[in-house]
């Protein structure tokens, strides 16, 4: 049996107290209990059937400005007391971090809906394997040679709480439930790029039949070969293809310790225009459908609503309290712990743009020549601080005279996010559900291509 919340959160505030009396000046923990029942699939077979069961604590506490941290995954009191002494004498033993300023206060948090189903606790292998088993059947039949030959399902829920020193005493609960599918097709030449499409739910209101027709359409798609023209052409990018060139360069430059580093090519152009007018990124962690919604982040802090890019306009970093603090300003929200290491990284919630007007196919019929890019390769090896990129479309189609005629291998696509920003001609009218984000397809002129001759 999994520890219940309550005796979480009393563990933690054990464990603050312990802290303090045993020579810490500051002190605070996050314990996570976290339960996964998930299926596989490996070759159109269920390969597996698995539930992960785990409690992880970790502990950072403070002697003066010296910081020190533990980890335990054992929720016992005599566990948790070793740890304790363990951080104590590690932060007597380092130095002193002179920009520390404080944990943070009590607040306020949201009110949240839908967080927590009791059907996705009580679901047993049985009802995890039949889903799985489903998928595959349908995807198999939905496209001739369709193969699914990865993904699953799961159901997943899980059990926090937060203590410190300052009075914080915080606990909550949430569950979720997703379904997987990686497909991919033998052609004339060789098989087809790989292809994913998921539904990922708080509850188990996923929707299967929408998911193999993501699938079904891919595959049907990379089955026809096309070939593509070096030079700047319109491309539409899938938020699959978008949100992971946006990872490692733009959200890098929106981090708050980028920016107090010097280390953000945006640091200094709070209320300057850096896109279209029509793009507009939020970070919401108070979004109920989101599956990074929570009521607190990582350190006890309140989720919030925090605009990054409003009409174009830059209007916030994201931060959390080390390094506000640092710079005069407060914690967004959105501080997320490394549990084994016990320190804090700015990550984003749930990242939304604001959709358009039009839809992606009223989209499409009206480019005489271009590219859709489903998703991308090679994305992590761009450049934080200039915020250029150089990526493989995987898979990327032709547009010709307003149809997308089939897939283009090898079609690279490099430029700098900062000037992709800036040439956004449309932004498509309905969202795609992801795991961090939540957007529409964005079109872009004049981005430089180059098709494999």
């Amino acid at each position: 049996m999994m520890i219940e919340e309550k005796e979480l959160l009393d563990l933690c505030k054990f464990i603050v107290e312990k802290a303090k009396s045993t020579g810490a000046t500051h002190a605070e923990v996050l314990a996570r209990a976290e339960s996964e029942l998930e299926s596989d699939i490996e070759l159109a077979e269920i390969s597996s059937v698995n539930q992960g069961i785990s409690t992880s604590i970790a502990i950072r506490v403070f002697v003066g400005k010296k910081m020190g941290c533990a980890f335990t995954n054992i929720a016992t009191k005599e566990s948790a007391e070793e740890a304790v002494g363990l951080a104590v004498n590690a932060a007597k033993a380092t130095t002193a971090d002179e920009d520390f300023v404080s944990l943070p206060l009590p607040a306020v948090y949201p009110e949240m809906k839908g967080l927590w189903h009791d059907e996705v606790v009580k679901t047993d292998p049985g009802e995890v394997v039949k889903t799985t088993g489903v998928l595959i059947q349908k995807a198999s039949a939905a496209e001739e040679g369709l193969m699914v030959v990865g993904g699953g399902s799961a159901a997943v829920w899980h059990l926090s709480a937060y203590a410190n020193s300052n009075g914080i005493a915080h606990s909550e609960r949430g569950t979720a439930a997703y379904v997987v599918g990686v497909a991919v097709a033998q052609t004339e030449t060789g098989m087809t790029p790989m292809t994913v499409a998921y539904d990922v739910k708080r509850d188990l209101g996923f929707d299967t039949e929408k998911t193999v027709a993501e699938i079904a359409k891919s595959i049907r798609l990379c089955k026809k070969s096309a070939e593509g023209r070096t030079g700047k052409h319109t491309v539409i990018f899938h938020p699959g293809a978008y949100s992971q060139i946006m990872q490692y360069t733009f959200l890098e430059a929106a981090r708050g310790d980028n920016v107090a580093r010097g280390k953000s090519r945006i640091g200094d152009k709070i209320g300057e225009q850096i896109a279209v007018p029509h793009f507009t990124l939020v970070d919401d962690g108070t979004y109920e459908d989101g599956l990074n919604t929570t009521q607190a982040d990582d350190e006890g802090v309140p989720r919030q609503r925090t605009p990054i890019i409003e009409d174009g306009v830059l209007r916030s970093f994201l931060w959390d309290t080390y390094w506000a603090n640092k710079m005069g300003v407060k914690s967004t929200g959105n501080a997320q712990r490394n549990m084994r290491q016990g320190l804090v990284e700015i990550r984003p919630t749930n990242l939304m743009v604001q959709p358009g007007k039009r839809t992606v196919e009223e989209i499409i019929s009206g480019i005489d020549h271009g590219y859709f890019i489903e998703s991308v390769q090679g994305a992590h090896s761009s450049n934080p601080e200039s915020g250029d990129f150089s990526i493989v479309g995987n898979p990327a189609y032709l547009i010709e005279n307003g149809e997308l005629v089939g897939a283009v291998a090898g079609l690279m696509v490099s430029g700098n996010i900062f000037d992709l920003l800036k040439n956004i001609v449309e932004v498509a009218k309905v969202p795609h559900r992801m795991v961090t984000w939540t957007a529409p397809e964005i079109v872009a002129k004049d981005v430089d291509i180059i098709a494999r001759e």
